[in-house]
């Protein structure tokens, strides 16, 4: 996977500033917006391809594709950049709901429902070519519908190697989190008093130790994106990435009217 440019720029040319701290907030609300933007964009070309008298060409499909795998990869860029000065909150956002926050692994999504994604979408689509099939039709709508069975095969696999990979990171997270009884912690914690200097050294070399585990994590979620990506035909890819940013801004959307309602109601008497 080629790095794009550390800083890629929107359409309109602008470019997104790397923050950093509390700054992210701000960030990750014009992420939505650019996601929402992506999404009306692989909407479009999609609808485009059905239409048989002027459909798009694959490579004019890949460059909207790379376009938007390069937009999550400035994301992670761009969170690890936050993370290097504040990894705190980036394992509790501020910026996404309490119902978000209720499936976050390791700070984000969990990379294997990237390819849960992959079957639950593949297997709508083939419902909806099913009635054309039984009347003799033929598939080859170019969705998720027509995986074939090597890119199932090949989905497979990849779903074992990214299940080997978060084991790996959840044991790192363990190690991370089980530091924090160590010997010196408990001496700095007894004795009647706390040492507020010893305290900040020893838990800022604990929170250096979840950083790493936020960029292992996010390294897998990128990744996992792209090769789940790299094993469908372009048109299938747009249709992949659509129903991502679908379930992203609709699990958002939904969260945020849920915290929003809480705040409203009045406590129980």
């Amino acid at each position: 996977m080629p790095p794009p440019s550390p800083h890629p720029p929107h359409r309109n040319g602008n470019h997104v500033p790397a923050p950093s701290g509390e700054s992210f907030a701000k960030f990750f609300e014009c992420w939505i917006s650019e996601q929402s933007r992506d999404l009306a964009a692989l909407r479009s070309a999609a609808s485009a391809a059905t239409n048989p008298a002027a459909p798009p060409d694959d490579a004019e499909l890949r460059r909207l594709v790379d376009r938007v795998l390069g937009h999550y990869e400035h994301y992670y860029r761009t969170k690890s950049a936050a993370a290097s000065t504040d990894v705190l909150r980036m394992f509790s956002p501020s910026w996404t709901s309490t119902t978000e926050n209720l499936y976050l692994w390791c700070g984000g999504w969990r990379p294997t429902a990237a390819l849960h994604l992959l079957y639950s979408k593949s297997g709508a689509q083939l419902e909806t070519q099913l009635p054309v099939f039984l009347a003799g039709g033929g598939l080859g709508t170019g969705d998720l519908g027509d995986l074939s069975a090597e890119q199932l095969q090949a989905a497979d696999q990849l779903q074992r190697i990214t299940i080997s990979k978060e084991r790996e990171i959840e044991n790192a997270a363990a190690s991370a989190q089980e530091s924090l009884a160590t010997v010196k912690m408990v001496e700095l914690a007894g004795g009647g008093g706390v040492d507020a200097e010893g305290m900040e050294m020893e838990m800022r070399s604990k929170a250096d130790g979840m950083r790493r585990v936020l960029e292992m994590a996010d390294g897998l979620r990128l990744e996992t994106m792209r090769e789940v990506v790299a094993l469908l035909r372009p048109s299938q890819a747009v249709h992949f990435l659509i129903a991502a940013a679908e379930l992203h801004l609709a699990v958002h959307e939904f969260g945020r009217r849920k915290d929003g309602d809480g705040a409203a109601s009045p406590p129980p008497a």
